[in-house]
């Protein structure tokens, strides 16, 4: 398979505010946080109201969902917004490094939207002391492509 990374979303996590509740047979955790991307696609910053969702089920089956906004410009310089919906599923007591999930896209950028919002997007995390980095790969290029 080849793959290219388009873009890295730096995401800022302030513990202090993560949300739990645990009972026999399941686990949900909120996380808010904000962040930043800038990639020759897309620079912007994450808006209020950012979460990722996890939800651990009997069978120890954990469910991420991330969704969140980014304020910013494209490629030409444009204004626009960039929406994201990233999910993944881990398996029972499982950390995995790096964690792996399939991100869609939303933007109202006319330039981005034909290429952003088609399903052919891995995304790959790497926690660190301020959250998290997330690696966006295209799956269907190559690093050594042109846009």
């Amino acid at each position: 398979m080849s793959e290219k990374k388009i873009m890295e979303f730096k995401i800022t996590i302030d513990r202090s505010q993560i949300s739990t509740m645990e009972k026999t047979g399941g686990k949900v955790t909120i996380i808010p946080f904000g962040g930043s991307v800038e990639s020759d696609l897309f620079c912007g910053k994450v808006l209020p109201g950012a979460a990722d969702i996890q939800v651990t089920n009997a069978a120890g089956i954990r469910h991420m969902c991330a969704r969140y906004m980014f304020e910013g410009t494209d490629y030409t310089g444009a204004p626009c917004h960039l929406f994201v919906d990233n999910n993944g599923y881990f398996e029972r007591d499982s950390k995995p490094r790096p964690f792996e999930a399939c991100p869609t896209f939303m933007t109202d950028s006319e330039v981005l939207a034909p290429y952003l919002e088609a399903a052919h997007f891995r995304a790959e995390g790497y926690g660190n002391e301020n959250g998290v980095d997330i690696l966006i790969y295209d799956i269907n290029k190559e690093d050594n492509e042109e846009e």
